[in-house]
Parts: structure tokens; C-alpha cells; sequence
């Protein structure tokens, strides 16, 4: 039986983290569900966690996208990966 390529896809939700502005930040509260903090490093930057456990912290830095799996499960990716990977569909088809 010869070689054949497949593609994997699947539906997601994502929200960039592009600024610490008030309205964007609660843009993200209310996406995660979760609470989150900002903190600003001299090395990395701006840095959003979120904070899911005590043991458990989701780390995005500007640019990063945040994305929600089917099921609830997040991560965070670098935007040259994340738009490498997902393409955007339109309201409704997910």
C-alpha cells in the first residue's frame, strides 16, 4: 500500500497577549477563567502568568498566543509557531 499524507486538524480558541492595557488584560482574565499576574523583567520583558495551581503556571510573553484546546486545555505559543500552525476561521464554523 503506497505512502499517503494526511492532515490533522482540530478547533481552538486564542487570544494574543499584545499589551498590559486594562481592557486587554481583562480580555484574558475572562478567557482563561483564571487568575493571572504581570510581571516585568529586565531580561524577558513583560511576562503574563496564569495561574492554575499552586504548582502549575501558564507563561506568555508579548506576542505570545494563549490557546484554548477542546476540553479547556491551554498553552501558550510563540506567534511564528502559533500562525505557522492554526489558521483563523470564521465566527461560527467551530
Amino acid at each position: 500500500m503506497p505512502i499517503k499524507d494526511y492532515k490533522r486538524s482540530f478547533y481552538c480558541q486564542a487570544i494574543q497577549f499584545t499589551s498590559t492595557d486594562s481592557a486587554h488584560v481583562q480580555e484574558i482574565i475572562d478567557f482563561v477563567g483564571l487568575p493571572i499576574s504581570i510581571d516585568y523583567t529586565a531580561d524577558a520583558g513583560v511576562r503574563l502568568r496564569v495561574i492554575r495551581g499552586a504548582f502549575d503556571v501558564l507563561v506568555a510573553y508579548t506576542t505570545d498566543y494563549i490557546v484554548k484546546h477542546q476540553g479547556g486545555r491551554l498553552e501558550a505559543l510563540k506567534k511564528e509557531q502559533f500562525e505557522s500552525e492554526y489558521e483563523e476561521v470564521s465566527a461560527g464554523s467551530g
